[in-house]
């Protein structure tokens, strides 16, 4: 009976300490000459929390930049955005804009109003008008839409008390930029005239141009062709 325990336990130990090889065996080996071989963390050293030690990626890397694909200065390796992101007037340009505020100023020629041509003679119109309709930008298309109006401003010729004219000048047609992109030109696609906008300024919200647009209508009888000056504030829905 000695005899069997004695070879029993012979069995356990020697099974025990084939166990203890196989887990050792399963454990990579740590090189001596480099005990940081399978350390994990942030590899890339421009990464705010670059790891010199880490030997293997994991995805922890933490890098500023421009993160908005539409951006000039877009950065793909950035992975959190710093505020950085820089956009070309046209692609600022890109969008609806609601026209909030317009100040205009034009000249009309009254000379030919019958018998009292000669006494009204050239007229300035001038003031303000607000929400004076919408512009819609199209980028990269550079195609646009207005449905520009607004009402100008009572004023008195001479005795005789002139009420507001409409002024509708809508059209759709292409625009560009030229002039380091300062300068808007927009074609109307009806009748192929070039209006040419001044950029005062551009922000990813708001905006102010200025330019002349030419505007024909018949009033009262008498056929009326403007040019008229406008600044306009507009603000990005």
């Amino acid at each position: 009976m000695q005899t069997y325990y004695r070879i029993l336990s012979i069995l356990i130990l020697c099974f025990l300490v084939s166990s203890c090889s196989q887990e050792e065996d399963s454990i990579s080996p740590v090189n001596p000459n480099n005990p940081n071989e399978n350390t994990e963390g942030c590899t890339n050293s421009e990464a705010l929390n670059y790891d010199e030690n880490a030997t293997i990626d994991d995805g922890s890397c933490i890098i500023l930049g421009c993160t908005d694909e539409e951006a000039i200065n877009y950065e793909p390796d950035a992975t959190d955005d710093n505020g950085s992101c820089e956009y070309s007037n046209a692609n600022l340009l890109n969008g609806v804009w609601n026209i909030v505020s317009l100040e205009y100023s034009t000249e009309i020629d009254l000379s030919d109003v019958p018998k009292v041509g000669t006494l009204l003679g050239v007229q300035t119109i001038s003031g303000e008008a607000s929400n004076a309709g919408e512009w819609i930008f199209q980028y990269p298309n550079y195609t646009y839409s207005n449905n520009l109006n607004f009402t100008t401003e009572p004023i008195t010729i001479i005795a005789f008390d002139v009420p507001g004219i409409p002024i509708d000048v809508s059209s759709n047609g292409n625009w560009t930029l030229v002039n380091d992109d300062t300068t808007l030109l927009a074609t109307d696609n009806d009748t192929n005239l070039e209006s040419s906008f001044t950029i005062i300024s551009l922000t990813n919200n708001t905006a102010v141009i200025s330019g002349i647009v030419p505007f024909s209508q018949d009033i009262m009888g008498l056929a009326v062709d403007l040019d008229i000056e406008m600044e306009m504030i507009l603000e990005k829905e």
